[in-house]
This record gives structure tokens, C-alpha cells and sequence, in this order.
């Protein structure tokens, strides 16, 4: 028979591997926390528009939502930096990209268009996207030398009131009219911030007729 020291011996080992044991099993978990579920923002939560709605409709329907007023009931001639006051202009532009399936920015010139021309400036973004990339041919209209402008000149024009479907000369005759009258204003602003602003808009005009002007003319 095994004498008391090594009886005594073999019982400690054997505890201590117990208490090993379930030390290891008792330790904290590793496991990794849940992924944080992505708060719904305000444009997640605007409905869809009714099947077969225009994008003017569209647009309306999202501004109605946004800002709790009947679609039907939404200014259509009224800036949406009025009509969106209490709405983000980045949660606007995320719920008209998602309903329009074509993404959208939002910048000072956009905020000074209405709906109407909102509307337009959204089918200048579509027509850039839907451009096959690459393509080369000899602008004959104003929409032809628009694609692949970014967003805030594209937004400029649509305020300015270009058509796409202008042939080029006209879409240029019509920027230089503006430019006459903004350059008239000029004379009669009193006040020094004004005579900034009217020369600010003489500039962007300018830069838009560089733009629009067929290459080597």
C-alpha cells in the first residue's frame, strides 16, 4: 500500500488540476459585441411615391414627408432653401437619390432652385450617369457638352435656366443675355455687398459660357 506522503502527494496534484481547470473554463468570454445596428435616418423613413409619379411628383412627395405638408400642397416656385428650413439639405439629397435612383448633391446653387428646376437639374445628373463612358462625339447640343460636369455646375446651369436640348449657340445666347442683365445691376446696386454678389454671379456665368462653348472656339 502506498505510504500517507505519496497518498498525500497525488491528492494535491489532482486538486491543483482541478482548480486549473476551472479557472480556465470560468474565464471571461472573447466573444466579439454585436454589430451596432445603423441608425434609421430621416430619409430612411420617407415612403415611397406613388407608382408612375414624375420626378417633379417625386420630389414633392419627399419635401411633403419631410417637412409634414400635403405633397399637392408644396410650393413648386419657392427656393428650397424656404421650402426645406427645417430640413438637413444632406437628408433631402440621400432621400431623393434613393427614390430617384440617381445620386445627388445639394450646394448653394442647387438650395436657390425651386422645384421645377430641381426637378431639371435631376435629369441633368441622370443623363450624365446613363452616358456611356468614353463615348466621343461632336456636341451639338447644350446637353452633349453637360455630361461629365460636376454636380455645382450642372446645378448652375439648370438655375440659370439652360435646356439640355438647346443647340449650343442658343444655350450661349441665352447666358449672354443674362450676363447683360446681371452686368446692368451692377450699376444700380447701392450698397457694396451687392455690386460682390452681382459680380460673384458675372464670374460663375462666364465660367458656364467657357464651359459650354464647343473646344477651340
Amino acid at each position: 500500500m502506498p505510504n500517507a506522503f505519496v497518498t498525500f502527494l497525488a491528492t494535491g496534484v489532482l486538486g491543483i488540476v482541478a482548480a486549473m481547470a476551472w479557472l480556465y473554463f470560468r474565464r471571461p468570454s472573447t466573444r466579439r459585441p454585436a454589430p451596432r445596428r445603423r441608425k434609421a435616418t430621416r430619409a430612411d423613413q420617407v415612403p415611397a411615391a406613388p407608382s408612375g409619379s414624375t420626378d417633379l411628383e417625386r420630389i414633392a412627395w419627399i419635401v411633403g414627408k419631410m417637412t409634414g405638408t400635403p405633397p399637392r400642397q408644396v410650393p413648386l416656385d419657392t427656393p428650397l432653401t424656404e421650402v426645406l428650413a427645417k430640413v438637413a439639405p444632406a437628408e433631402f439629397a440621400a432621400a431623393v437619390s434613393r427614390a430617384c435612383r440617381t445620386t445627388v448633391t445639394i450646394d448653394e446653387a442647387a438650395l436657390r432652385m425651386n422645384l421645377k428646376q430641381f426637378a431639371q437639374y435631376l435629369r441633368h445628373l441622370r443623363r450624365a450617369e446613363q452616358e456611356p463612358k468614353g463615348r466621343k462625339r461632336s456636341p451639338k447640343v447644350a446637353g452633349d457638352r453637360m455630361v461629365g460636369w460636376e454636380p455645382p455646375l450642372l446645378a448652375l446651369a439648370t438655375e440659370l435656366g439652360v435646356k439640355p436640348e438647346w443647340e449650343i449657340e442658343k444655350a450661349l445666347a441665352h447666358l449672354t443675355k443674362e450676363y447683360l442683365r446681371q452686368n446692368a445691376r451692377i450699376h444700380l446696386a447701392a450698397r457694396a455687398a451687392d455690386r460682390d454678389a452681382v459680380q460673384a454671379r458675372l464670374e460663375q456665368i462666364g465660367r458656364l459660357r467657357e464651359a459650354l462653348r464647343p473646344t477651340g472656339v
